[in-house]
């Protein structure tokens, strides 16, 4: 049995609100003492009482089937800006902020979020310098050519 696809079937079904979806089943440490960490996103944002709600479904839904062995401990909530994007379904809510992207070809680029259509994004990269103003380019990626894509955090 592979609990991480378990866990994510179980999660996916305790989902009943359209714009909220599952981003990532973590599953660490070892049999008898493990943290269950579930990521859900939304196409707005995600409360802390969808969270919990999935939270206290799973566990009741773990202790009745008995799928885990000794202790464990479930932690869900939304993955938040210092956390990689991994779907393409995360992208449209940032639209207009920085992001910073890593290609699988080790490419790195930073610019604002311009779009984001089927599979692909599009972001304004700043090119050279002419006569003192910067330029700026679109570039796009799709999906699968993305290693990595955070959110730019501006103080």
């Amino acid at each position: 049995m592979d609990l991480n696809k378990e866990v994510a079937g179980l999660v996916k079904q305790f989902i009943d609100n359209d714009e909220i979806f599952l981003v990532e089943v973590n599953i660490k440490g070892k049999p008898g003492n493990q943290k269950i960490q579930v990521f859900i996103d939304g196409d707005q944002y995600v409360d802390v009482d969808e969270c919990t709600k999935i939270s206290r479904k799973l566990s009741d839904e773990l202790e009745g089937r008995d799928l885990i062995e000794g202790r464990y401990i479930i932690e869900v909530s939304s993955p938040g800006v210092d956390k990689p994007l991994k779907l393409i379904r995360q992208y449209p809510k940032h639209i207009g902020r920085e992001l910073e992207v890593i290609t699988r070809n080790k490419k790195k680029y930073q610019g604002a979020l311009l779009g984001v259509i089927d599979e692909e994004i599009e972001i304004s990269i700043k090119s050279s310098k002419i006569k003192k103003e910067l330029n700026s380019e679109s570039l796009k990626l799709s999906l699968g050519d993305i290693e990595e894509a955070k959110v730019v955090l501006r103080f």
